[in-house]
């Protein structure tokens, strides 16, 4: 793609991810506001956690309870317990449910007395690692990055220390690992992938970012063989333990929940296989429609865009093939860079702009209109009676289900651009014909 610098505003970007209407001084400024805004709402949260069921979010009177599950199980287990039944040594009894892994904690000395600052390292991590990928360089990009970053969904996985953030973090090297030349760190992409499935079993998912062509294709290949060997070895590790607590697991549906079984049960369409099917018809619909013909991802968004893949896949499968808690939307926060500036772009085809902007309104929708149902029916309309409220509640999450599946019909969009672009070369497919480097905008 050439053209003139005065007229790609795409090349002048010095940035990864680039601005295309503004042309910023010191784009620090909006990070540090960013960081500013965030400390400042959930201190005022910590300080009055009983202003949290206004925003959907209900406080048990403890601190990072999802963390403190784990610890109790580790400990559980130190004193031979049956950590896969209920647990005399957590808050509320839970038993273990999730992989083996996590029992290897309390060999690393770690207790639920723990709990606390654990939890607070966790989340100011995530905090540095989140504002750090979203870089807003205007006024209008810190709005948007507040929209998502200071949703309800993203503050319940802080306070509750939630263990997606762990997977948050370990997946987020991922796609610089796979930019680097170093045969060594494309390594550890792998690696970082099969930790991170490991430990949750849905991050597989991001198995598929090692098409990315970073490299030779032969290095490609070798990248995919090497994931799938790992992802193997994984899963032979974790196997057990997986049957043992997929019974155990606790209902997922109704608000602040999403997942395509949800509706798709409603229908009688139980299991797993019809929330895949749809995916491929969908999938199959994006590759026929192909709305980024001709039109060349730019070099300087290469890494906001893979970035944006990643967490369209890995929300994309857990929505197809589980139920899942509004805590996994922390992975929507990899799609907001490249959103913004896909909205933007002057050279990108008028239908991808179009898709970015509906994808980013949906997506709003889908991170704000749960929690402020919840906290308008528990708190201002608290006087009616309780079956009253829980039938509004799901009324509302019932009416929600077109916006959520409208969304993720929007995320496959770029799961099947990427899979289309970098599937021929791996099978030893000649590359797909361009047909101009880039379309018109108009």
């Amino acid at each position: 793609m050439k053209s003139s610098p005065g007229k790609n505003p795409l090349h002048r970007a010095t940035e990864p991810v680039p601005a295309p209407e503004v042309a910023v001084a010191s784009p620090h400024k909006y990070s540090a506001v960013l960081v500013v805004m965030l400390v400042g709402f959930w201190g005022v949260m910590a300080a009055r956690p009983d202003w949290l069921s206004y925003l959907g979010i209900r406080h048990f009177g403890v601190w990072f309870i999802d963390s403190y599950a784990i610890l109790a199980s580790n400990d559980a287990l130190a004193q031979g317990l049956d950590v896969y039944a209920a647990n005399p040594l957590d808050y509320f009894g839970r038993p273990h449910v999730y992989s083996p892994w996590w029992l290897s904690l309390g060999k690393l000395g770690f207790t639920r007395a723990d709990s606390f600052w654990l939890g607070c390292t966790l989340g100011l991590a995530f905090l540095a690692v989140a504002v750090d990928w979203l870089r807003p360089r205007s006024w209008g990009g810190l709005l948007w990055s507040l929209v998502a970053l200071g949703s309800p969904c993203i503050l319940m996985a802080v306070e509750r220390a939630n263990n997606d953030l762990v997977i948050f973090l370990l997946l987020a090297p991922v796609v610089p690992c796979l930019l680097a030349e170093h045969r060594g760190w494309q390594v550890g992409a792998i690696l970082l992938i099969a930790v991170a499935t490991g430990l949750k079993f849905y991050p597989a998912a991001a198995a598929l970012l090692l098409l990315a062509p970073a490299g030779s294709t032969r290095s490609v290949r070798w990248r995919v063989a090497g994931g799938i060997l790992a992802l193997g070895l994984v899963a032979a590790t974790i196997a057990s333990g997986y049957l043992r607590v997929r019974n155990l697991l606790p209902p997922v549906d109704g608000p602040m929940n999403f997942g395509a079984i949800h509706a798709l049960g409603r229908l009688g369409l139980d299991g797993v296989m019809p929330g895949l099917v749809a995916a491929i018809v969908i999938v199959v619909a994006w590759w026929r429609a192909d709305i980024f013909r001709g039109w060349m991802i730019p070099a300087e968004v290469r890494r906001i865009w893979l970035h944006g893949v990643l967490g369209a896949v890995v929300l994309g499968g857990c929505f197809f093939t589980s139920t899942n808690f509004a805590y996994r939307w922390v992975f929507a926060l990899w799609l907001v860079p490249w959103l913004w500036w896909a909205a933007h772009a002057a050279e990108a085809p008028r239908a991808v702009r179009r898709l970015a902007w509906i994808t980013a309104g949906l997506l709003a929708a889908a991170l704000w209109i749960d929690p402020l149902t919840l906290g308008l029916l528990t708190q201002w309309l608290a006087p009616l009676p309780g079956p009253v409220v829980a039938r509004t509640a799901n009324l509302a999450y019932v009416l929600e289900q077109p916006l959520i599946w409208a969304l993720f019909v929007c995320l496959l969009a770029p799961v099947t651009e990427f899979l289309r672009t970098h599937w021929r070369p791996v099978a030893g497919l000649p590359d797909r014909p361009a047909t101009g480097s880039a379309r018109p905008a108009g």
